[in-house]
């Protein structure tokens, strides 16, 4: 009796072992085994599900997403919301996706297929069956589990909205059925909508694919088997724990490259894998690359990449539906094989959908609620990256003597936008699929940016990384967000996000009216020595004869509103800088000098990047005759405004 006792005690000590290692609380655990049908261009599954139940109430029902049924018809809420399309992109209509339950058994209950029931929680729209509710036999009371079979097929649509086949290429993404987050005392589990990507709890996955064996596969997390079928199929087992969500894809024109990527400081040592096409084998460095610098610089910025794989998709020709997205320890990339050197989309791409694994994967905000969190967060990193790595303005192109950076073209997007939205906001809620992303990702990135240029670089660089350090592997929300970020910086910054996050305003301050005027000698009747005062004025720093009265008045254009400094130049080269804390609609400065006023200029260093048109940031005084070298002045001031928005 001694050694079942002693290996048993070994096992528990192994498990908790094991437990004190995990990054995060394991809530669910998948065990899933899934063929690949490539004829039917479809997947066949069983999945064994363990559920925890960590809160403080029983729980009677279950809801799951099934987001593969966004394609199952032409009224679902994806593709009413979207018109059919989605990046471009048209729902190919011979090619319907959807999950069919085939069984649904909850422990002694052999079967509960017939209890599924279908719910729209977010807009009622009954053709919509991308959630879906089971009461249970009996609660799941708190800290204990429930273990499910579910039994399931699922049939890929034509590549579109970053999942689905075209022709031998497979990318399968949200496949199976996935648990929805019981969070706050009730069911987090929202319809796939056409803004909105997703939202799930940590835990573990092991899951084993079998394809035939020609085809190529990637997969979430470490393959840990591989094993050669007598039916002209191959099996792959990978496993991955404190991720919240499992991808893969399969394609035989796939070339796959294996190589070790490791820091010292901090510590990371990690497998890259690649799988490239063979149309896109020139690109291979450039992805590997780039890659290496998505590593470096997230690890050394916010902390350090902590598995032991991470895989980057390159997809097929003609597939490109399938590229620029997410998910834990691999992603999909974009590119095409004429892509000159100089156009940074491979790199950028890459970097970006790298650096969601650190503001999708490990920082598991809501994105169906708060998708800035990620998107805007991960923007802000991807225009730093690239900046690092290319050049601060040329980190989107260089090439045939044009530069342009990121930042720029996150302005750009910006600049044009509407005032329909804030940032903060239910993405399925956003007037427009563009008013979405312009705000979730461009002016959430454009907002960070010009909190660290406020802050200062080093405290932001902290704040990031306290956020990242404190949230990681749990479900954050803007409040925790901000409240690191005034820890952090000791201040009190609601007025800087109550703005931001939920104003759709505009930002926008421009010198108003400059002039410079002599002041004339008193003629005439005074009751009192104002005038005489006036010409005093300045007498002691110059020319006696002559005093000018130079006026700059600034003007908050916007409604939204920020400390601003103005740059306030004269003609014998004298500089002030004045600070104004923003808020009246103008503000109005004089000077008493022997000399004019030259120029002046709001934010003269370009940190407020929310300011939605540098082009009237600054004015010349402009004269009554204007010599060569004052046109020159002015031109140099206009090129300096357009290198501004388009750094060419």
């Amino acid at each position: 009796m001694k050694k079942p006792i002693i290996s048993a005690l070994l096992f528990l000590f192994v498990l908790s072992q094991l437990a004190s290692a995990s990054m995060s609380e394991h809530i669910v655990s998948y065990k899933i085994k899934v063929k690949l049908l490539p004829e039917e261009k479809a997947v066949a599954g069983q999945e064994v599900l363990t559920w925890l139940n960590n809160s403080d109430q029983p729980v009677g029902e279950l809801q799951f997403h099934l987001y593969l049924n966004a394609f199952k018809n032409n009224k679902t809420t994806f593709i009413t919301e979207g018109g059919g399309e989605h990046r471009g992109y048209k729902l190919d209509k011979k090619n319907w996706g959807y999950i069919k339950i085939e069984k649904f058994a909850v422990q002694e209950v052999p079967d509960l297929t017939d209890a599924i029931e279908y719910i729209q929680p977010d807009d009622g729209n009954e053709y919509d069956q991308t959630v879906m509710r089971v009461k249970l036999p009996k609660p799941v009371l708190p800290q204990e589990t429930v273990t499910l079979e579910i039994d399931f097929y699922s049939k890929l649509p034509k590549v579109f909205a970053r999942s689905g086949f075209y022709s031998d290429f497979f990318m399968v993404g949200q496949w199976f059925p996935k648990i929805g987050v019981f969070w706050k005392g009730e069911w987090n589990c929202h319809q796939y909508h056409v803004n909105t990507e997703f939202f799930a709890d940590y835990g573990v996955y092991e899951v084993e694919i079998t394809v035939p064996e020609e085809y190529v596969v990637g997969a979430t997390g470490k393959r840990i088997k591989e094993t050669s079928n007598n039916d002209g199929t191959k099996t792959y087992i990978h496993y991955q724990e404190d991720v919240h969500d499992f991808a893969w894809t399969a394609c035989p024109d796939f070339v796959e490259f294996r190589e070790p990527f490791r820091m010292e400081n901090p510590h990371v040592d990690t497998e890259m894998i690649l799988l490239i096409h063979r149309m896109h084998l020139n690109h291979k460095e450039r992805y590997l690359n780039a890659l290496k610098n998505g590593i470096e610089f997230y690890s050394q910025s916010y902390g350090a990449y902590p598995y032991s794989t991470i895989t980057l998709v390159d997809p097929a020709p003609k597939a490109t539906g399938a590229g620029g997205m997410e998910y834990p320890t691999l992603f999909t990339g974009m590119t095409m094989w004429w892509l000159p050197k100089g156009i940074y989309m491979t790199e950028m791409v890459t970097i970006h959908e790298f650096g969601h694994n650190y503001w999708y994967g490990m920082v598991g905000s809501n994105e169906f609620e708060e998708a800035w969190l990620d998107e805007g967060i991960n923007t802000y990193s991807e225009v730093k990256a690239t900046a690092k790595y290319f050049g601060e303005d040329q980190s989107m192109l260089n090439c045939a003597g044009l530069k342009i950076s990121d930042l720029v073209l996150q302005r750009a997007q910006v600049m044009g936008s509407s005032q329909l939205d804030p940032i903060l906001k239910n993405s399925w809620e956003y007037y427009s699929i563009g008013s979405y992303g312009l705000n979730t990702y461009s002016k959430a990135g454009l907002m960070l940016l010009t909190l660290e240029n406020y802050l200062g670089e080093d405290v932001m660089s902290k704040i990031m990384r306290t956020y990242f350090e404190r949230w990681k592997f749990k479900h954050p929300t803007s409040e925790d967000f901000l409240a690191v970020a005034e820890e952090v910086s000791g201040q009190d910054l609601s007025w800087f996000f109550d703005q931001f996050l939920n104003s759709p305003d505009r930002l926008d301050y421009a010198i108003g009216r400059i002039k410079s005027e002599e002041v004339k000698e008193p003629k005439g009747i005074f009751d009192d020595q104002a005038q005489e005062q006036e010409m005093e004025k300045g007498k002691e720093e110059g020319d006696k004869e002559k005093i000018y009265r130079n006026e700059v008045n600034v003007l908050r254009k916007g409604e939204l509103i920020f400390p601003q400094e103005i740059l306030i130049r004269f003609k014998e080269g004298e500089e002030v800088m004045e600070k104004w804390d923003g808020r009246e609609r103008w503000k109005r400065y004089v000077y008493y000098r022997p000399y004019k006023l030259e120029s002046a200029q709001v934010d003269p260093e370009y940190r407020i990047l929310l300011d939605m048109n540098f082009t009237n940031n600054s004015k010349l005084l402009k004269p009554k005759k204007l010599s060569v070298g004052k046109h020159a002045l002015r031109l140099m001031f206009q090129f300096q405004n357009i290198l501004s928005l388009f750094s060419f």
